[in-house]
């Protein structure tokens, strides 16, 4: 063998030899890496569509809160209020604005009295409910109906106080659909809900009104695939959550591995001869990944944003809606509690919208909360929280006023409502107005006492005149 002939021998050797390390060295360094930021970013996705279901619970037990702990419902299953339904429940449509498909009230004898859903559901369903929960006893559970997923919720009907003897329970409860899953998802390319019990399983995770649900992870070349296993309160197997994502980060691995060692095997042949070549296509590789992290690092900021207004900001009029209100307030309340700052809320809403739809129309209805949500804009501050609850319904909550400052405020809002012409068409024109019921954070700091106190002095101006504010 000559000497060129060996000296060629020992490059190509040594090259494929050092390529080969240099490979081996590349995958477990970067695989692994990768494979431990996908396992990471895996168990946060699941804790997040955990955390989101149980979000849903948690306003489904504020709903059985409410109607629940009510002095109506009270003397109605009491015998001592006979226009109850026909008062709250004149049709299904009060569902609509609440995260319950179905109520219903029995008796302490667990007979049905009155009920509701938007699923339309026959009698032996209210029946199964009823039989499935205990009978003397405040619980929640899941249970399977035909295919379908509910979680239903056992509440005793008190006062509104919480005092009293009950006088029978309110049962709430909400259906567990493909579209409830896809609306809290948003991690998952894929959610299906399948029987599969997990007799194996990887972990298990609590959150809240959701215990021990158990999780399986499974991976193939390109997927990963969750299982989360629902079991009733009695531990019985119901259904199991089919998550699934993209292999996104091993595929950006293997593709930045393969790139690597491209550049590497160029860099071996080609060291000596174009060293400038190279620090150019570093520099050039080096500018695209961080265009391509910026660019997603911008998509993913965009994405977020647009999920945070859909979660926390009401459609129609850019308010907050009810779940970002009971956050924020809450928070505030709790800050308050050791600097004794003063909190006023203000329950209000708009008299007879009910006519103005009937009258002319849902649109000219939605002008009107859109204009009066621009009031309440106009005259707060930064550090003030404004929401719409709900139909009609707005609250605000003042921090760190005087009352005689936020009377002011209050009735520069009513004066101004009252003032605000809504166009129908060039030759009609009304006006509207709006009650206002305000409590404050001097006996206490729960924020339920709270509104419950404000919407007490807005029924007070609703049924002695409208277009008013009660205060103490």
């Amino acid at each position: 063998m000559t000497k060129k002939r060996k000296l060629k021998v020992i490059f190509i050797s040594s090259f494929f030899i050092l390529l080969t390390l240099m490979y081996n060295f590349s995958h477990k360094y970067f695989i692994g890496n990768y494979e431990v930021i996908e396992t990471i970013h895996n168990k946060k996705s699941i804790e997040n569509l955990v955390k989101n279901l149980n979000m849903q619970l948690d306003f489904i037990n504020t709903t059985a809160k409410i109607y629940s702990k009510w002095d109506d419902a009270y003397d109605f299953l009491a015998n001592k209020n006979h226009k109850f339904a026909y008062r709250n429940f004149r049709n299904n449509k009060i569902l609509e604005n609440l995260p319950v498909d179905f109520i219903f009230y029995t008796d302490l004898k667990n007979n049905i009295k009155l009920k509701f859903s938007s699923l339309n559901h026959n009698s032996k369903f209210y029946d199964k409910v009823v039989k499935l929960l205990p009978i003397d006893k405040e619980t929640q559970s899941v249970f399977l109906e035909k295919s379908n997923i509910y979680y239903v919720l056992k509440s005793k009907v008190l006062q509104t106080d919480y005092s009293g003897k009950k006088t029978g329970y309110m049962y709430a409860g909400k259906l567990f659909d493909k579209n409830l899953f896809n609306y809290i998802n948003s991690n998952f390319y894929k959610i299906d809900l399948v029987q599969k019990e997990l007799y194996n399983y990887d972990s298990a995770i609590s959150y809240n009104s959701l215990n021990n649900i158990r999780y399986k992870v499974e991976k193939t070349k390109t997927k990963i695939i969750n299982y989360l296993e629902i079991r009733d309160d009695k531990n019985k197997y119901i259904v199991t959550i089919k998550a699934i994502s993209d292999r996104d980060y091993m595929m950006q691995g293997r593709n930045t591995i393969l790139l690597f060692n491209i550049i590497i095997a160029v860099i071996l042949l080609i060291i000596f001869y174009f060293s400038y070549r190279y620090q150019i296509i570093l520099e050039s590789n080096t500018q695209k990944l961080e265009y391509s992290v910026a660019k997603r690092t911008n998509e993913l900021e965009k994405s977020n944003k647009e999920l945070h207004d859909l979660a926390y900001k009401d459609y129609l009029t850019k308010l907050d809606n009810r779940r970002s209100f009971f956050s924020k307030v809450q928070r505030l309340l709790k800050d308050t509690v050791f600097r004794k700052d003063l909190v006023h809320i203000v329950m209000i809403d708009i008299d007879n919208f009910k006519q103005i739809n009937d009258t002319y129309s849902h649109d000219v209805g939605d002008v009107v909360l859109k204009k009066f949500a621009q009031i309440l804009k106009n005259n707060i501050s930064n550090k003030d929280i404004c929401a719409r609850l709900g139909g009609e319904e707005f609250v605000i909550a003042f921090h760190n006023l005087k009352t005689k400052e936020v009377l002011e405020k209050v009735e520069r809002i009513r004066k101004e409502t009252e003032e605000t012409p809504i166009i129908v068409n060039k030759d009609k024109t009304f006006n509207f107005t709006a009650s206002f019921g305000i409590s404050d954070n001097r006996k206490s700091n729960n924020i339920d006492k709270i509104l419950h106190t404000a919407d007490s002095y807005l029924y007070e101006v609703k049924t002695t005149g409208k277009n008013n504010i009660r205060y103490r």
